[in-house]
């Protein structure tokens, strides 16, 4: 999703204001007046604000990824469950085919007996075993001596078709028992991922609404100051040239304007959707407390290093991997061809193992880095904003004098909040920074949060 670029709106706010200093006390008046007589408007009442904890606790309740996790994770279990049932049936038909052969080597004990006993009480009664009988006892052992073998060569076979089938069971079981693994720590990770995608949606928010404010305001100080060039015109202090540029600036003030409305309408839309809500469903969101204090990142060091590593589920996959292509390489049933292509998959986890150690090392020392250059920016705009605050204080007792003007004091103003906006925004971008430093010490995959991140810029 492709947002707006209102990131802009502050390099837009006060341009060429304060060159609106040549008020007419006489515009300023009859604005005022106008305002004092206007009538207001009946508001629809607005939906109750929410809280930052309050839409994390929809969007881990609602989210529809999450219902999606949990589906293919049943998934998963009705599949291994099946692979149970196969297993069994295979071992069913094993033990069929054993009971046979058991049966059919009995019978043919018992006939070899019966058979025994018969010919005996015949050569009794007739004082001799014949030459057919003989044939015919040897006819009969023979036939079965056959079915015994029958059924012998059925278990037989049935044992090599069933050995066969349970290898690939087997394997299919084993993999779904570690995407199973990954699914759990999948959902492990987005309920993680969630407050973290959440807290900087609604930082983007609540940042978007406020220089949309600014922007509201300044737009208005653009039309008014525009107005007074019209009136400097028609008695001649003003030039075609200076109403025109002042024209241009609130053509562009709209356009700028209209560019943050439209990226603050967008953040909407993705916090309704985590929430499951409808996309344009009416959101107010309570700004988040600015509590944190500045704080030095920790310094990198090869247990915090170690510490990253162990928690990395992806480095533990690839250790499970080489585990499984080792025991395979170790089984003499496999052809050599199989070996050989286990030997290599052991070969090829070891690479991806380095290259993943040195991923998280360069993401532990990035991580690092970023608390501590956004410490230094939100440093920075404590001391500009409580700048701006004496100097505004000042500004309003000389507006008490009569000695700035109604227009560069709203100019004032306007400068004044926007270094309150610069600073509430680098503050959540220092919280963030610990959020995600927080995450990768933990283990949490941030692929989910990096995609939202990319989006909104």
């Amino acid at each position: 999703m492709k947002f707006y670029q209102y990131k802009k709106m502050n390099a837009l706010l006060l341009t060429g204001v304060l060159a609106a200093g040549m008020a007419v006390p006489a515009f300023a008046a009859e604005t005022k007046q106008a305002e004092e007589t206007t009538e207001p408007t009946a508001e629809e009442p607005k939906a109750e604000p929410m809280t930052l904890e309050e839409i994390q606790k929809q969007v881990l309740r609602n989210n529809r990824l999450k219902t999606t996790l949990e589906l293919n994770a049943k998934k998963v279990t009705a599949g291994l469950s099946a692979i149970d049932d196969g297993l069994d049936e295979l071992q069913d038909s094993q033990d069929d085919a054993a009971r046979a052969r058991k049966q059919a080597s009995q019978a043919a004990s018992q006939g070899q007996a019966t058979i025994d006993a018969t010919l005996g009480q015949l050569g009794g009664i007739q004082g001799g075993t014949s030459l057919s009988d003989n044939l015919w006892k040897e006819v009969s052992g023979k036939l079965l001596s056959g079915s015994v073998k029958t059924a012998s060569a059925m278990e037989d076979m049935v044992d090599s078709i069933a050995d066969q089938q349970r290898d690939t069971l087997e394997d299919q079981q084993t993999e779904l028992k570690n995407t199973k693994l990954d699914l759990n720590k999948t959902k492990e990770d987005w309920n993680n991922e969630a407050l973290a995608v959440t807290q900087l949606l609604v930082t983007k928010t609540v940042q978007v609404e406020k220089g949309v404010s600014l922007l509201s305001q300044k737009q208005a100080l653009l039309e008014r100051v525009c107005q007074i060039e019209e009136k400097k015109a028609e008695l001649g202090f003003s030039t075609p040239t200076d109403l025109s540029g002042k024209k241009l600036e609130v053509s562009q003030g709209a356009k700028g304007l209209q560019d943050a409305k439209d990226g603050l309408t967008l953040l909407k839309r993705q916090l309704n959707d985590l929430m499951g809500r409808e996309l344009d469903e009416e959101l107010n969101i309570t700004p988040p407390e600015l509590t944190r204090t500045i704080e030095t990142a920790p310094e990198y060091s090869e247990d915090l290093l170690k510490t990253a590593t162990n928690k990395n589920y992806k480095l533990k996959t690839l250790r499970r991997d080489k585990q499984q292509a080792k025991e395979k390489s170790e089984d003499m049933s496999q052809y050599d061809g199989q070996i050989r292509a286990s030997e290599l998959d052991m070969d090829l986890a070891d690479v991806a193992m380095k290259d993943q150690e040195a991923n998280i090392a360069n993401d532990l020392k990035k991580k690092l880095d970023r608390i501590n250059a956004a410490a230094a920016v939100y440093q920075n705009k404590k001391d500009a904003n409580a700048k701006a605050k004496i100097e505004w204080e000042q500004q309003q007792k000389s507006a008490a004098l009569g000695l700035v003007s109604a227009v560069e004091l709203q100019a004032l103003q306007l400068q004044y909040e926007q270094t309150e906006m610069e600073l509430s925004a680098a503050a959540y971008d220092y919280d963030l920074a610990w959020e995600e430093y927080n995450m990768l010490m933990d283990g949490t995959t941030l692929d989910i949060y990096d995609t939202y991140k990319a989006q909104i810029g």
